[in-house]
């Protein structure tokens, strides 16, 4: 299996003799010993001792009946469920950061494509709002270890559309698009203007009023100053917990300074949301979680927000593989990774649990006012959380879209 030789062969020299001299030893289907070599990765990742140098070979090499492959791997199982269901404790995790390589910019001369939200779609697995999508600049140079970006864009290169201007205005949209996203391929306004992207940006919305143009940072550098922005740009901030932007999710700015650009935002005239994604469950969450609700309390209004969002981690398989074979190190797949939609997230019972705690550490008068609602998550969720749901993407799409312009109306 290529998956397990490239896997093997991404970990340390004695790392990967101590499990060569394991399959060596014992017999292992060639799914056990991938299962073995993905639990030794993430154990890299979390600064955990190797299970293969701890394992119980004493009560092993004893059985008689011949499956002693079979008996590692219940211990592995056993051990790796118990630190995976626990809250993930990162009090003495101090992750040595290896920040990507000095990137190259080049300005490319693409066609713009408009894309759609990357939710999964088909048969409605997950509540999607059906955002439309267009990626000025691809890749991003914040180093977050959960990031998907490095999945699909070079490590080495950060690239901007050329002559973007004049490709924004010549856009023949479809006439069902109303909200777009600039935030998926990239952050959003960590180069600020430097690439003309947010002139460009600018341009596009004045021409386009019936269109709502969504940023989203986790920058803090001030795009603000003397610049004015159309009405229907909605400048949008990914928040984390102060324990998770730490450790994770590095070189990015802290909570105080993302609520600060925030705040710039709002001051200029324009209108501000909040992506409380994606959440952690680790211990202290409770805490940390609510003191970001108190924090965005303090300094906005409800009518200073379009809308706040409320999601987790979710993983393909394809960036699982990615931050295995990468093996910096992190905690953030020490979670009991389940099945969801195609790909890997928390159990529903845990996401309720957090998603609850977040939306009731609102006021009352947030709740009746901002659109809250949850980002590629399950239906079933909705109502458990918020009170409400809705019985298609198509129902949940529009009520969105309602809300947005009528806080736009509002505002001006």
């Amino acid at each position: 299996m290529a998956a397990l030789q490239e896997l093997l062969n991404s970990f340390p020299d004695d790392l990967r003799k101590a499990i060569q001299e394991l399959f060596s030893r014992y017999h292992f289907t060639e799914s056990q010993k991938l299962e073995i070599l993905k639990d030794e990765a993430d154990l890299r990742q979390w600064k955990e001792q190797a299970f293969v140098d701890t394992a119980s070979y004493g009560s092993i090499d004893s059985r008689k009946d011949g499956r002693k492959g079979d008996a590692y791997i219940r211990q592995l199982r056993d051990y790796m469920n118990r630190l995976r269901r626990e809250e993930t404790d990162y009090s003495s995790f101090n992750p040595e950061v290896h920040p990507r390589p000095k990137y190259r910019t080049s300005l490319i001369d693409k066609e713009i494509i408009p894309g759609r939200c990357p939710c999964p779609v088909d048969g409605e697995k997950t509540r999607c709002c059906k955002l439309t999508t267009i990626d000025p600049i691809e890749q991003c140079a914040f180093s977050c270890s959960y990031c998907s970006v490095q999945a699909f864009y070079s490590e080495k290169e950060i690239r901007a559309v050329s002559d973007l201007r004049e490709k924004l205005l010549s856009l023949e949209l479809p006439s069902d698009v109303w909200h777009i996203g600039t935030g998926q391929a990239s952050d959003s306004i960590l180069f600020g203007d430097d690439f003309g992207t947010l002139s460009a940006l600018s341009a596009f919305a004045l021409q386009h009023p019936e269109i709502v143009i969504e940023l989203k940072s986790k920058s803090a550098r001030d795009v603000f100053t003397g610049k004015r922005y159309p009405r229907n740009m909605i400048f949008t901030w990914s928040l984390n917990a102060p324990t998770i932007i730490e450790k994770e999710e590095h070189l990015t700015a802290s909570l105080k300074g993302r609520l600060e650009n925030a705040a710039r935002a709002r001051d200029n005239g324009n209108l501000v949301g909040f992506h409380i994604h994606p959440m952690v469950f680790f211990r202290g969450w409770e805490e940390e979680y609510a003191g970001i609700v108190s924090k965005i309390e303090s300094r906005f209004s409800p009518e200073d927000i379009c809308m706040i969002s409320i999601g987790t981690l979710t993983f393909t398989k394809s960036v699982l593989r990615l931050l295995r074979e990468n093996g910096e190190e992190s905690r953030v797949l020490e979670m009991d990774l389940t099945p969801a939609a195609g790909k890997f997230s928390y159990p529903l019972e845990t996401k309720a649990r957090m998603f609850s705690h977040v939306y009731q550490s609102f006021s009352e008068e947030f709740r009746k006012n901002v659109f809250f609602y949850l980002c590629m998550e399950d239906p079933s969720l909705w109502m458990p959380v918020f009170g409400r749901e809705y019985p298609c993407d198509k129902a949940f799409e529009m009520d969105m879209k309602e809300h947005y312009f009528q806080k736009i109306r509002e505002a001006i």
